[in-house]
């Protein structure tokens, strides 16, 4: 893909500053989220910013994450046990056995999500490698400087402000609005817990990182489009030809990308709806607790431990079903960019390709689906809000029958 127009092609010092910005922040984000998922036994995959491929399944890695599995599947039981007696202490019995239904979830998650991962290497390594690949066409033949900035600033605000600030940030309210000093097992209980929670993060930026690149690739080609809607010449007709086959390209990656992920989206899908109504009655009952203690202006500061942890569940759940949303919005809006090119075209090889590339446009799917269960979108969001509030409002009810 070689194109000259003047306005979709950036400078010497643009395209250096594109690719300064890339490098700087996504790439070492996206390093850190390849490498911490290597760590926990979840990506089996060797990592090569140098070389003409990315991604490459490596037989070491693939050993070390069956490794990990191995030793998760033995020994986490132990750790989740104290966690859980840790917890117990403190908790109503109902609480007590939400979090112990957690940490079962957890245990199966990583195992699932592990084998998953590995059986699905070669695929997942042959698609990011794809997608990398035509991304960095783009950033280099393109003037892309915007949707390459919003790409960086948004995985900079997902994996460091949200991920690990607030995460972080309750993990220290909640020992700090003790009302005695955590002894140092309590300290490595909570962290080993908070841990257990990030690798599910950790998963939703591989599922993020993937969608992201899609929705960049094809706002690029929306840009590319709209700047061809007054152009005029013969190169016009083979560029939108080309232009069209990066998106088909793309689109049919995306597919792929889901295809591999849609177990472990389903999982995430489902642990989030569950923490978060877990969340929501637990901060219910720590109200009533204090409550009866005689609640007084110093104890709002034991709130910031759980209605943090909710802001950052929350968070989590609106990247998963947003940015699916922003693709399909962006691959639905380039039907009223080709209009807008043919309305103004003159020729009939122009206006017979541009009805072939419509109809063939037409046939194709945008939706970002899971299982072919369900389309993830913002109607997903709402109807998961509404159905959240609905168990929340049931648990409540239960709670004040038993406890009152």
């Amino acid at each position: 893909m070689d194109y000259t127009h003047k306005s979709c092609v950036p400078s010497r010092d643009a395209t250096l500053s594109v690719t300064m910005n890339v490098s700087k922040w996504s790439e070492r984000l996206e390093r850190y989220v390849w490498s911490f998922l290597l760590a926990c036994g979840t990506f089996p995959l060797r990592f090569d910013a140098v070389g003409p491929g990315r991604f490459f399944a490596s037989r070491k890695r693939a050993l070390y994450c069956i490794g990990i599995t191995v030793v998760y599947a033995i020994l986490s039981p132990v750790l989740m046990y104290l966690v859980y007696e840790h917890e117990r202490k403190s908790n109503v019995y109902l609480v007590s056995m939400l979090n112990a239904a957690q940490l079962s979830f957890i245990y199966l998650f990583m195992i699932v999500v592990n084998v998953r991962m590995l059986s699905k290497a070669q695929g997942l390594a042959s698609t990011l490698n794809a997608l990398f690949a035509i991304r960095n066409t783009i950033l280099q033949q393109w003037n892309c400087r915007v949707l390459s900035r919003e790409y960086g600033k948004l995985l900079l605000c997902k994996v460091l402000a949200i991920d690990m600030a607030l995460l972080l940030f309750s993990l220290i309210m909640y020992y700090v609005t003790q009302d005695e000093v955590p002894t140092g097992a309590e300290v490595v209980v909570g962290v080993t817990f908070s841990v257990f929670r990030y690798v599910f993060t950790a998963l939703v930026n591989l599922y993020l990182v993937g969608l992201m690149i899609v929705s960049f690739i094809q706002g690029s080609i929306n840009c590319k489009l709209t700047s061809l809607v007054d152009r005029s010449g013969e190169e016009k007709p083979s560029t939108i030809r080309e232009v069209y086959m990066v998106h088909c390209e793309n689109a049919q990656l995306e597919k792929q990308f889901m295809a591999i992920m849609d177990l472990p989206v389903l999982l995430l899908n489902g642990w989030y709806f569950y923490m978060i109504v877990v969340s929501v009655y637990y901060m219910y009952t720590s109200t009533m607790l204090e409550v009866r203690r005689g609640f007084g202006v110093e104890d709002v500061t034991k709130y910031f431990n759980s209605v943090t942890f909710f802001l950052y569940l929350a968070v989590q759940l609106y990247y998963m079903m947003s940015i699916p949303s922003q693709y399909t919005e962006r691959s639905k809006k380039m039907l009223s960019i080709l209009g807008a090119i043919n309305h103004r075209s003159r020729g009939r090889r122009m206006e017979r390709m541009l009805d072939l590339i419509t109809l063939d446009y037409m046939q194709r799917d945008y939706d970002v689906r899971n299982y072919g269960l369900y389309d993830i979108n913002r109607a997903l969001l709402f109807g998961t809000i509404a159905t959240v509030t609905s168990y929340v409002i049931i648990l409540v009810q239960f709670h004040m029958q038993q406890y009152g």
